[in-house]
């Protein structure tokens, strides 16, 4: 059973091709889940995207505009199988990885039907932009103080 991390795409954009992880780098939102995602060392990492889908980090990508926001129901559920096919393109398994989904609920709601409940964490479930922020700040400040403490430990472990 692997651990997955799934990433929202955002809004804010480079002007220019660049690698997916690069192209959503000019959003706080996008630079703190990736960064609260990685620390949680995950298998396999990608970004849900409205127009590619489920898209790997280094996939160069051209900049777009497009949310699934705009999408009707039936477009949100064709999303969402092609989302799963390419998945199980990539030798992800939505019946029995686990999956981190640190994204907005517009890109988490349509992929409930394809993933078994128990299979999800969401830690920013039911949280608004500000609160997943917040949350997401007061993460990595734990995480880069307890690797603070662990530096030191180490370091009068080797004097």
């Amino acid at each position: 059973m692997a651990k997955i991390v799934l990433l929202s795409c955002t809004k804010a954009k480079l002007d220019k091709p660049a690698p997916a992880q690069d192209l959503y780098s000019p959003s706080p939102m996008f630079q703190k889940t990736k960064a609260y995602g990685e620390s949680l060392k995950p298998d396999k990492m990608y970004i849900l995207s409205a127009k590619h889908h489920l898209v790997p980090l280094d996939k160069e990508l051209e900049p777009y505009d497009m949310t699934l926001k705009d999408f009707n129901k039936p477009q949100k559920e064709q999303w969402a199988e092609t989302v799963v096919s390419q998945m199980n393109d990539r030798g992800v398994k939505p019946e029995s990885d686990t999956f981190v989904l640190l994204a907005g609920s517009e890109y988490i709601k349509p992929l409930r039907d394809h993933i078994p409940e128990e299979n999800i964490i969401n830690p920013m479930n039911g949280k608004r932009m500000g609160e997943r922020l917040s949350w997401l700040n007061s993460q990595i400040k734990q995480l880069k103080e307890a690797f603070i403490k662990l530096k030191k430990r180490i370091y009068e472990i080797l004097k």
